[in-house]
């Protein structure tokens, strides 16, 4: 439950930012959507590698429990 209300958090972050980026961008149209693509791509793998990681834990977990019972 913590995770979701976390990955919320951080989805609705990410859009909050996304906007200001693009409204108070100094720099031109070009150059602010590469920006915002490459700070994108970083957002979905970093989201990936936590998805990644709990996965591993929860079934790491899960392994154990099935081996105690």
């Amino acid at each position: 439950m913590k995770l979701m209300r976390f990955t919320e958090g951080l989805m609705l972050g990410a859009l909050v930012g996304g906007g200001l980026v693009l409204l108070l961008a100094p720099k031109s149209g070009a150059q602010t959507r590469t920006f915002v693509q490459n700070w994108l791509e970083a957002v979905w793998k970093e989201g990936q590698q936590a998805a990644e990681s709990r996965r591993l834990e929860l079934m790491t977990r899960l392994e154990e429990l099935q081996s105690q019972g």
